[in-house]
């Protein structure tokens, strides 16, 4: 998967050191700069092009630059994105005073936190833990193809499950669902559920189950997959089922 290879080029070059420090120039810097040209130059923005280049997501020959000004006011065409994927290029400031790294994940996006690994930072190529809320997002258009896939399943519009009983507890509603799976063996298609009631003029929760013939297969990879199952059990079933499909992250 192209994502997960840019993580792999990217930490690649880990231990990566200045030489002499504050220099922006050593033998493997130099390497990362051949990506740009800007040798002996600022190089975050080289690492970025020199991952996404070996990992196969740009075109060797293709668009590049060293500067963060640039990365983002000279981006092609649906290159800014507004979330970023593995594999995506954060930019902080661009301008004289930017910096860019790779995303890799997420630490807590509900606090805009993330894993990133970036070059220049400290002299070195460096994997933390960045504040994300705010920069710009720059993501070949090949790593968000890659960072969704699609699912397959079918779903049965006149399959009639049976309930179990109303239960006042959880612990009871187990208890049954253990008892059912007894006689019957293997669970298959038991399904929980929690319902609310009116006792005595007011609502109450009580807890419940049904088995009996699934309304929805469980997925499947591929269209074809899916289709020879769908003919197989609407054929035991003697009617049409409805095939469905959905793009998911990856």
């Amino acid at each position: 998967m192209r994502n997960t290879e840019v993580t792999r080029q990217a930490r690649g070059w880990l231990g990566c050191v200045e030489s002499p420090p504050g220099s922006n120039d050593g033998t493997c810097v130099n390497a990362i700069q051949s990506s740009t040209g800007a040798y002996n130059q600022p190089w975050c923005a080289s690492y970025v092009f020199k991952v996404w280049q070996d990992a196969g997501v740009t075109d060797r020959d293709g668009w590049r630059t060293a500067s963060t000004w640039a990365m983002v006011n000279q981006a092609p065409a649906g290159w800014l994105t507004r979330e970023p994927v593995e594999g995506s290029a954060v930019v902080w400031n661009p301008g004289a005073q930017g910096h860019t790294e790779i995303f890799l994940r997420w630490k807590n996006r509900a606090a805009g936190q993330a894993i990133t690994i970036g070059g220049n930072t400290r002299d070195a190529v460096r994997e933390h833990e960045r504040n994300v809320t705010g920069a710009y997002f720059l993501t070949p258009p090949i790593l968000l193809k890659a960072a969704t896939r699609t699912v397959y399943w079918w779903e049965d519009p006149k399959a009639e499950p049976v309930r179990h009983g109303l239960y006042d507890r959880v612990s009871y509603q187990e208890n049954a669902i253990e008892r059912w799976v007894e006689r019957n063996g293997n669970p298959g298609h038991v399904r929980r559920g929690k319902l609310s009631v009116r006792v005595n003029g007011r609502l109450v929760p009580r807890y419940t189950f049904w088995t009996g013939p699934r309304k929805r297969s469980p997925d499947f990879t591929t269209k074809a997959a899916r289709d020879a199952d769908l003919a197989k059990v609407a054929a035991a079933r003697g009617r049409k089922l409805k095939p469905r499909s959905k793009t998911i992250p990856a």
